[in-house]
């Protein structure tokens, strides 16, 4: 009964068989649970379901027991459970199967319950409207921010703003939580560890980049090496490099006549990029963005590195972004 539940609430076929490698088990679990490897999406994971009911604590507690004895990645099967509880796996990230009920497992990107589904969502990197999402919320320091909140200060669809919290939960970024009915996206006080944690499935902001015969003349935002050097110490380079949003490139007519031939000084480079964020006086790029517009090149030389790390002490991680209601202090930033 059980397999057959999942397989029709996900609409794909899984295995299941028995687990009987107890060996490693500590005595205290071993007849407690009953252990299936369960192969599911191409990932192979322990279903455990307990034999008597147990309170929350214990059943968080015994789910990392398991992990550590097994080596595998535990999915709790619950046939009676309450929705604190289930919120509370949910807002830890614990996978689980609610019997007749949910089934949530983070690692494919699946949140179901009976009623309605909601198609897996397969990536590896953010898009850049979630990636703007959450670099503005360690900017600001986000708590327990809606969707809806959310929607209103980046001026766009609610809908758009629940995908993107979709793709969090897909990639298990531990910083959207869910409470009765509602999601909430909210900001940890140690805001390095939050940007150590993302940077893996953050993208380069830039989506291409153009060398120009003549320097624009349009008010452009600095990026890359250019905006690093507006904010600190380093020596700016002769070649300015300006950063304009994808929706404005057409506007700067970029033609071959005006692309510098190669051997040629540029007299400029233009980064067309994904989003922007409004920061300070909007003359660059945002810090966090400037880092990820970087080459792996650039940030081994010795001076880019250092830079880096004044820019980003002085300008994010010293900053108290709350207490001013918006990165730039006056209005709420806008994607559009």
């Amino acid at each position: 009964m059980l397999k057959e539940y999942i397989e029709r609430l996900l609409h794909m076929e899984i295995q299941l068989e028995p687990y009987n490698d107890t060996k490693n088990l500590p005595l205290v679990l071993r007849g407690k649970y009953t252990l299936q490897r369960m192969n599911i999406s191409g990932h192979e994971v322990l279903l455990a379901e307990p034999s008597e009911s147990s309170n929350l604590s214990v059943l968080r507690k015994e789910a990392r027991q398991l992990e550590m004895s097994t080596g595998l990645r535990v999915v709790m099967c619950l046939r009676a459970m309450n929705y604190y509880c289930r919120d509370v796996l949910i807002q830890e990230n614990i996978p689980f199967v609610w019997y007749e009920h949910q089934i949530y497992l983070p690692f494919i990107g699946i949140l179901l319950n009976s009623k309605t589904r909601t198609a897996p969502l397969a990536c590896e990197k953010l898009s850049f409207l979630t990636q703007k999402i959450l670099l503005t919320a360690l900017y600001e320091n986000w708590q327990n921010m809606t969707v809806t909140k959310t929607a209103d200060i980046l001026g766009v669809t609610k809908t758009s703003i629940s995908r993107c919290f979709d793709e969090l939960e897909a990639l298990s970024i531990p910083y959207v939580h869910t409470k009765s009915r509602g999601r909430f996206l909210s900001v940890p006080a140690d805001r390095k560890e939050m940007w150590e944690t993302i940077r893996p499935v953050l993208r380069n902001p830039v989506i291409a980049a153009y060398s120009l015969k003549e320097k624009v003349t349009k008010n452009c935002r600095l990026s890359g090496i250019s905006a690093l050097a507006y904010y600190t110490m380093l020596e700016s380079e002769q070649v300015p490099v300006y950063a304009v949003q994808k929706k404005d490139i057409a506007s700067l007519d970029i033609i071959r006549s005006k692309i510098s031939s190669a051997g040629e000084t540029p007299g400029c480079i233009v980064h067309e990029t994904g989003y922007q964020i409004d920061f300070e006086d909007g003359k660059a790029m945002d810090p966090l963005s400037v880092v990820l517009s970087l080459s792996s090149e650039e940030k081994e030389d010795p001076r880019i590195s250092l830079a880096i790390d004044e820019m980003l002490e002085e300008f994010v991680w010293s900053k108290a972004w709350k207490d001013s209601g918006s990165i730039s202090g006056n209005t709420p930033i806008s994607m559009y």
